[in-house]
């Protein structure tokens, strides 16, 4: 395909794109050099940006550029050509300069370059899978996300599952659905927040017990380490992809996780429905209660930004505008209604052997809440995302 014989300056007034130039060393050898165990050294970079850059782009291998950000070297964007017609997306960025929306600007520029001047059908992307920042880029930028591929990368000599993506000349260059970030809720009692990977034992606990085999026998017993590493996985896939939110319960005083509580089936009306779960050692002392009001609260309370539920990002010291909360559970789940009436719930409905249990079939019941409802709460509000 026709590129350009020399780099092209590309800006958006904020970032500009670039040819490498002898300033940029520094910048680039500092910027390698902060990914411990990564591929390149302070000689490879110092190759790469004196003379590999301009090499790839002559010989049309890769169209690479730096990324200029406040007056200096803040990284490289660039693409790679296939025999088909079509270019892959790679980029990387200093630590200096992340966190501000650059990564996101530069490869909006690039993919303009990309389909305009050298008419590439279809721009890719890959990341290791867990390369929150890489595919966090990705999304906002509007590339459509692709399968999962196992193996397709190789990292540190190993081979290792990859995220994919696409992107058309045609698409917009932002994201196609919200990324919900789960704000932290507090009370005197409780935190609610995400969960870290060093809390795998305490969720184990939690969810190795005869009730939960009895009410959700689609839930593996007993519930090993390696299910609550794929159940995190897949809640923070869940969250990227719009559909649930997920709370970690812990004391505000200890930080120790009692529980988990689970916001799902979003609606674009402004629907959701709530699941939880407690650990042994904090049942029978309203803490569940106390987190559903104070979830509901939040849900209920609107936007800052006026945005619809169906349609924004939850931010800091922001409702998120909800109209109507949902709980459903099996009707001889004694426990979990009176969590739902204790929260202020009203029993909706009941349907007749709709709620799979281990052993037959039981009554499903549903409880609901309003926002015109009256509901006692702590009127607590995110304290950060």
């Amino acid at each position: 395909m026709p590129f350009p014989p020399e780099h092209p300056v590309l800006t958006d007034g904020v970032v500009t794109l670039r040819a490498p130039g002898p300033d940029d060393l520094a910048g680039a050898i500092e910027r390698y050099l902060e990914s411990p165990g990564g591929s390149f050294g302070a000689e490879d970079a110092r190759r790469w940006v004196t003379y590999g850059i301009t090499e790839a782009w002559a010989a049309g291998s890769q169209l690479v550029f730096v990324i200029e950000y406040d007056g200096r070297y803040a990284g490289s964007v660039g693409l790679k050509p296939d025999s088909m017609g079509n270019a892959s997306v790679h980029f990387g960025l200093a630590a200096w300069a992340q966190g501000a929306g650059v990564a996101a600007r530069a490869v909006r520029l690039v993919l303009e370059f990309g389909f305009e001047t050298c008419g590439f059908h279809v721009i890719h992307w890959w990341a290791a899978a867990g390369n929150w920042p890489s595919r966090r880029v990705a999304w906002a930028t509007g590339f459509r996300a692709g399968p999962t591929i196992e193996g397709l990368a190789e990292m540190a000599g190993r081979r290792t599952d990859a995220w994919t993506g696409w992107i058309l000349p045609g698409d917009r260059r932002e994201a196609r659905q919200r990324w919900l970030e789960v704000p932290v809720l507090e009370t005197s009692r409780i935190r609610l927040r995400t969960w870290r990977d060093d809390e795998i034992d305490r969720i184990t606990t939690a969810r190795t017990n005869q009730a939960t085999a009895h009410f959700l026998p689609f839930i593996p017993q007993p519930f090993a380490a390696e299910d609550a590493r794929w159940w995190l996985k897949d809640m923070a896939e869940q969250a990227a992809a719009g559909r649930r939110f997920n709370w970690c319960i812990a004391d505000a005083s200890t930080d120790l996780g009692l529980g988990n509580l689970t916001l799902f089936n979003l609606g674009p009306d402004g629907d959701g429905e709530l699941g939880y779960w407690a650990h042994p050692d904090a049942q029978g002392r309203g803490i569940m209660t106390e987190a559903i009001r104070t979830v509901a609260s939040w849900f209920f309370a609107a936007p800052a930004d006026n945005s619809t539920a169906a349609d924004r990002a939850p931010v800091a010291g922001s409702g998120f505008g909800g109209a109507r909360l949902v709980i459903r559970t099996a009707a001889t789940n004694k426990a979990a209604r009176k969590v739902a009436e204790s929260a202020g719930f009203r029993h909706a409905g009941t349907e007749r052997e709709a709620f799979r249990l281990s052993t037959h079939p039981d009554d499903r019941v549903t409880y609901d809440l309003l926002a015109s409802d009256q509901v006692a709460s702590s009127g607590a509000m995110p304290s950060s995302t």
